[in-house]
């Protein structure tokens, strides 16, 4: 039987590496203490030497394996290292290993002093190595460094279950799956057990006599895996000899079908229009280091506060946990091998088929995962190693189709999807090529066409907000695109050559700490629940050209919203079925914020009223310079209604302009079902207040620490967060708790994020936030299940 045993906790590192840390491995002087994930190096969240980064560091860990244990198997596992890593035992190198994004093993059995204490030495090597993709050209993100994902020690027989892959490839079928066994041992007795939440459902027992075979097994009244209703089944399959039991092996698995063909994409025969954005696995200051919990969570931000339903892992691999949470919730991935638009020589190409193999056969079995990424990102053609990789991929998963991520449209297309990256539209006609091969997915916009911070000005903001709108809006129109996937979920860091010069892209729907711009409601606003009402406007008309506010947008999911001003109703107003018509949820546009006013409070009638707007509209645009023709209308207006010249003045300023020294508000009520089901309210800032959100309260420690995510912003009266706040935050932590980052951060366009990890020291932690004479709290529950080692 196997055990796995986790290695996180109680790692030894140094900054550096040094000769005699290999010969004189057992003396630790000068490293510290640390935890796995670990960042070689705590990057600044911008302006710094991306080489600080680039370097050679020595980790270190007492592992102690029985005397019981003598014939078994043990093994190492490594979830990522990046970029390079080399093992040692004692004073034995072990192996080395290239490539910073794939799960991979490393046999110690031979090595090991049985009984005594051992050394375990990984030297992690961050340096960009041209043979070790991605690297080899200039690169648009970091590789960061360091053992940033977890560590495990597995035991198990000699004999056992080398794979387990199960295929759902026709839900129809009245053989529901089939299941690829691959064992080190013939001939043996295989038990494949299918389990519903612990209850039995499917039980088959099979003679084997080959190595690898295939299997097929039965699930009565099964439940489909899809995007609203997720359903996993847990497969046992265990190895028995003469009925010993020798190992059994663990995974989940759902009953789904996909199909991409020219029109579209199909989910258990149900036809999909893909609407997604990319995703890097960074974080300010730890890089890739972050644990189970927060690659959790971006997958939840992604599913329920964005409400895309695809996701790609722009550009490699990423963690299981990440994958596990998109398996839980419905959320459909692309997944790629790591590369930047460079194809290096037969090294690194042979590192890339590499990776084909590491991906497929660490990530099969999610259900979540509908499409292989076997190209490098953005790189020329070339046939012979495409078709390499595209025949693995094929050979290794005959269950799901191969995409080539391309940024050209003559690119050779030997994948089954053609997968593109699409950066037509900058803010013209133009939105999307139109496709010359299918099927086509489109897997990036936008993003560096129109980079956007969170504390740009309005424009910009919308701007970005309206492109991405756009670029949905096109995709949905267009039955040869069956989807798009923006650019990108996050902020994120880069190289110099990339970004707005301080090492950061601005590309996200959210910043680097996850909090939202406008641009994360042209996605939000697309889902049918919840409720989504996204004023896209401060109404604050010094922030716009010549003050210029002449309309606002309003990213909803409602069908209809009304608007008042200080109480009083001005109109309703409907989706914009003319230039967002192909939208699930055409963006509302406002551009009358004087509707039915002047009708009710003065008796204009309604041909007036548009005439006395028209010319209000016009003056206003004109910076008050009144035509001859807007003259002829007030004059019109004076007479009809008696109407003296200040008071046509006044009317003009109070419901065009806004009336001096009055605080003025205005409400958006939501409907559905003719009933208000969400109400937003944008006034006049008088005052303002800070918030503190938090993730999570309860921190669960495991297999290694957790992390949560702290939010602090400043709010108006509305508790809407204002755009240019500005403050410095001092953070203080204590108990079981430690702060990653600086303690003491600035706000960014209003507020700032981050995060907490556990340091096992005690079951409650605390933080403290002083932010302009205010301080915030906020008491954390530390629940501990670490498995001892």
């Amino acid at each position: 039987m196997r055990e796995n045993i986790n290695l996180n906790f109680n790692w030894l590192f140094s900054d550096c590496f040094q000769d005699e840390h290999l010969k004189d491995y057992a003396n630790i002087t000068g490293f510290e203490k640390v935890n796995i994930p670990h960042s070689s190096f705590e990057i600044p969240f911008n302006y710094f030497d991306e080489k600080d980064v680039q370097k050679v560091v020595t980790y270190k860990r007492d592992i102690e394996i029985k005397e019981e244990y003598k014939d078994k198997s043990i093994t190492i596992i490594f979830e990522g290292v990046a970029h390079i890593a080399t093992i040692y035992i004692n004073d034995d190198f072990v192996a080395t290993h290239k490539g910073g994004y794939d799960q991979f093993k490393v046999d110690i059995s031979e090595y090991i002093k049985y009984g005594e204490k051992n050394i375990l030495t990984v030297i992690v090597d961050s340096r960009e190595n041209s043979n070790v993709p991605p690297f080899g050209g200039i690169v648009d993100y970091l590789g960061y460094g360091g053992i940033y994902r977890e560590v495990y020690l597995e035991v198990a027989d000699k004999d056992r279950i080398l794979d387990v892959f199960v295929k759902t490839k026709d839900v129809n079928n009245s053989i529901t799956a089939f299941c690829d066994i691959t064992v080190n041992k013939t001939p043996v007795i295989i038990e494949v057990e299918v389990q519903d939440k612990g209850k039995q459902v499917s039980l088959n027992r099979f003679n084997i006599n080959r190595e690898k075979t295939t299997v097929d097994f039965d699930v009565k009244d099964r439940k489909i895996w899809d995007l609203d209703n997720p359903y996993l089944y847990d497969i046992i399959v265990r190895m028995y000899d003469d009925n010993v039991l020798l190992d059994e092996m663990k995974d989940r698995f759902g009953f789904r079908e996909i199909k991409f063909e020219k029109n579209g994409f199909y989910l258990n025969e149900e036809k999909i229009k893909l609407r997604g954005l990319n995703r890097h696995q960074s974080y300010p200051y730890v890089g890739y280091a972050m644990p189970k919990s927060a690659q959790e969570k971006d997958a939840d931000i992604l599913k329920y506060d964005l409400g895309v339903n695809i996701v790609r892992t722009s550009h490699y691999m990423q963690s299981k946990h990440f994958l596990n949470r998109c398996d839980e919730i419905g959320l459909l991935v692309l997944e790629e091998i790591p590369g930047w638009q460079h194809i290096g020589n037969e090294e690194f190409k042979n590192n890339s088929i590499l990776n084909v193999e590491k991906m497929i056969t660490r990530d099969k079995n999610h259900p979540s995962i509908v499409l292989w990424g076997v190209r490098i990102n953005e790189s020329f053609d070339d046939d012979e190693f495409y078709k390499k990789t595209n025949e693995l991929a094929h050979k290794l998963d005959d269950t799901r189709p191969t995409g080539g991520i391309r940024n050209f449209l003559g690119s050779k297309f030997l994948e089954d999807v053609y997968t593109f990256n699409d950066f037509s539209h900058n803010g013209g006609k133009k939105v999307l090529a139109k496709p010359t091969k299918t099927p086509h997915l489109v897997t990036e916009n936008n993003g560096h066409m129109f980079p956007t911070k969170r504390y740009d000005n309005d424009p910009i903001r919308i701007e970005q907000a309206l492109r991405h709108l756009r670029v949905i809006n096109a995709s949905m129109k267009d039955d040869n695109i069956v989807g798009e996937i923006g650019w990108c979920f996050a902020d994120y860091n880069t190289h110099k050559d990339f970004g707005s010069g301080d090492n950061v892209c601005y590309h996200g729907v959210v910043d680097m700490y996850r909090i939202p711009k406008y641009a994360a409601y042209s996605f939000a606003s697309q889902r049918e629940k919840p409720f989504v009402l996204e004023v896209l406007s401060t109404f604050a008309r010094g922030d716009y050209p010549e003050s210029r506010l002449d309309k606002i947008y309003v990213a909803t999911n409602c069908e209809y919203i009304k608007m008042f001003k200080n109480d009083d109703y001005v109109g309703t107003y409907y989706p914009n079925q003319k230039e967002y018509k192909h939208l699930l949820h055409p963006v509302i546009i406002v551009d009358d914020f004087i509707g039915v006013q002047l009708e009710k409070k003065y008796g204009f009638t309604r041909k007036s009223s548009i005439m006395a707007k028209k010319a209000f509209k016009s003056v206003s645009a004109a910076q008050g310079r009144i035509s001859l023709r807007n003259l002829l209308r007030m004059l019109f207006l004076m007479f009809k209604y008696k109407l003296k010249r200040v008071k046509i003045v006044d009317i003009f300023y109070e419901y065009a302009m806004g009336k001096a020294g009055v605080n003025q508000y205005y409400r958006f009520d939501g409907y559905a079902n003719e009933n208000v089901v969400i109400t937003k309210t944008l006034s006049e800032t008088r005052k303002t207040s800070f918030v503190l959100e938090i993730d999570k309260k309860e921190m669960i420690v495991d297999n290694t620490y957790d992390v949560t995510r702290f939010v602090v912003k400043m709010v108006d009266q509305n508790k809407i967060v204002v755009p240019y706040g500005i403050a410095s935050c001092n953070i203080k932590v204590s108990g079981g708790i430690d702060l990653i980052g600086p303690s003491n951060l600035p706000l960014q366009g209003g507020a700032v994020g981050f995060w907490v990890k556990t340091n096992q020291t005690s079951n409650t932690g605390k933080v403290e936030i002083e932010v302009n004479g205010i301080v915030l709290t906020e008491e954390l529950k530390i629940v501990e299940r670490i498995q001892k080692c």
